[in-house]
C-alpha cells in the first residue's frame, strides 16, 4: 500500500469528507510527481557529471600516449640519425682509403702494401659488422644499397691486394694484373660514386633533408 493510500484511509477513519480526500490524495500525488522529478534531475547531472568527468579522463589517457609515443618517435628518430651520421662517415673514410689503396697497388709488391692491404681488410670487416649490428635503424631497401655499395668496394680491394702483390709476374699474369687494375679504377669512377650517390640520396630522405634536391638539380 502506498503513502497516499495509507494517508487517504486514515483520513477516511476520521470521518473527512471525499472532498477532503481527494484534495489531500492530489497534494501528495504531486509532492510525491515533484519529489521524483527533482531526484531524477539529480541524478540526470550526477550521471552528465560523470561521463564528462570520463571523458576527460580518457582524453588526458590519449593525450599521455600520444605524447609517449611522440617522445619515442622522436628519440627512435634521433638514433636513426646518429646511426646514419657514422656509417656514412665509415663509408666515406672506406671509400676514400680504397681508392688510395687501389691506386697504389699496382705492380707494387712491398711489405708496406701488405700492410696496407691487412689493414683495409680490417676495416672492411669493421664497417661490414658496424651495418650489421645497426640494420634495424635502416630500412630493407636502404640496407641491400649499403651491401652492394660494400660489396663493390671489398672486390674492388681485394682485386688490387692479391694482383698487386705478385712478384715477378710473367705475361699472362702480367696482363691480367693490368686488366684487372683498370676495371678497379674505373669501378671507383663510375660504379662505386654511383652507389655511393645512390645511398647519400636514401640517408638524406630518412633524416629530412632530401627537399633540397630539386631545387639543387633545377641549379645545375
Amino acid at each position: 500500500m502506498t503513502i497516499s493510500q495509507i494517508l487517504i484511509t486514515l483520513f477516511a477513519g476520521l470521518g473527512s469528507s471525499a472532498a477532503l480526500l481527494a484534495a489531500v490524495a492530489w497534494l501528495l500525488k504531486s509532492a510525491l510527481t515533484a519529489w521524483i522529478a527533482k531526484d531524477a534531475e539529480r541524478f540526470k547531472a550526477l550521471l552528465q557529471a560523470n561521463a564528462e568527468k570520463e571523458v576527460e579522463s580518457l582524453r588526458h589517457s590519449l593525450h599521455m600516449i600520444a605524447t609517449e609515443h611522440q617522445v619515442r618517435f622522436s628519440k627512435m628518430h634521433e638514433r636513426q640519425a646518429e646511426v646514419i651520421e657514422e656509417l656514412y662517415k665509415k663509408l666515406t673514410i672506406l671509400n676514400l682509403h680504397g681508392e688510395q689503396f687501389v691506386i697504389t697497388s699496382e705492380n707494387n709488391p712491398t711489405p708496406h702494401q701488405a700492410e696496407k692491404f691487412r689493414e683495409m681488410q680490417e676495416q672492411l670487416r669493421d664497417v661490414f659488422l658496424y651495418a650489421e649490428l645497426h640494420r634495424i635503424f635502416l630500412p630493407e631497401s636502404v640496407c641491400a644499397l649499403v651491401d652492394k655499395h660494400l660489396g663493390q668496394l671489398r672486390k674492388t680491394v681485394w682485386t688490387a691486394g692479391v694482383f698487386g702483390r705478385i712478384k715477378n709476374p710473367n705475361e699472362t699474369t702480367s696482363q691480367q694484373s693490368s686488366d684487372a687494375f683498370t676495371k678497379a679504377y674505373a669501378e671507383f669512377e663510375t660504379d662505386i660514386p654511383a652507389a655511393r650517390k645512390l645511398l647519400e640520396t636514401e640517408f638524406r630522405k630518412m633524416i629530412g633533408s632530401e627537399s633540397s634536391y630539386p631545387h639543387e638539380s633545377s641549379k645545375s
